[in-house]
């Protein structure tokens, strides 16, 4: 007879314990996704936005890998044949200020926070400078403007001169 069963009281065995720690996490991304006002609506996959003219630049984009001695970016071919050329690419919009409408801001494949996207990095955004301030917003926008690889900002591209393009 162990000392816990001669006391009156069961103690709770590993399994027990642990069973529910290991499951707090599930609990609570289920019950904030049943909580959010709007869950993905796409699959888990790298990029939220459908395949098309406009987005598959970021499948390209995306593919730069670190290399040499200094840790330079390594661009694809078909990557480094854009520099300099005009390019339409559509992302979310990431403004570096407060204010109701930007001239200078991010341009993002993803848009933040979506928990089924692929987590941004200096590859999957640009830093677009545009001639007229555009609005504020947390929809997807279509641009045009000159690519430039390896800017000064941090970021591995730049979009210059961009264009808001409607549909």
């Amino acid at each position: 007879m162990t000392t816990a069963t001669r006391l009156g009281t069961a103690m709770p065995g590993r399994r027990q314990f642990l069973l529910p720690l290991a499951l707090a996490p599930i609990a609570g991304w289920a019950v904030w996704a049943a909580g959010t006002p709007e869950a993905p609506s796409h699959p888990a996959s790298p990029f939220h936005l459908p395949l098309d003219e406009s987005t598959a630049i970021w499948r390209d984009l995306g593919a730069v890998r670190m290399g040499g001695l200094a840790g330079d970016p390594q661009f694809p071919v078909k990557v480094s044949a854009l520099d300099g050329r005009p390019v339409t690419v559509r992302g979310f919009m990431v403004p570096l200020t407060d204010g109701a409408s930007h001239n200078r801001f991010i341009l993002s494949a993803n848009p933040m926070g979506c928990p089924a996207c692929e987590s941004p990095g200096p590859a999957t955004m640009m830093h677009v400078h545009t001639s007229i301030a555009l609005p504020a917003t947390r929809e997807p926008l279509t641009l045009t403007g000159t690519l430039r690889l390896r800017p000064q900002e941090g970021l591995f591209y730049r979009l210059d001169r961009a264009e808001q393009r409607w549909a």
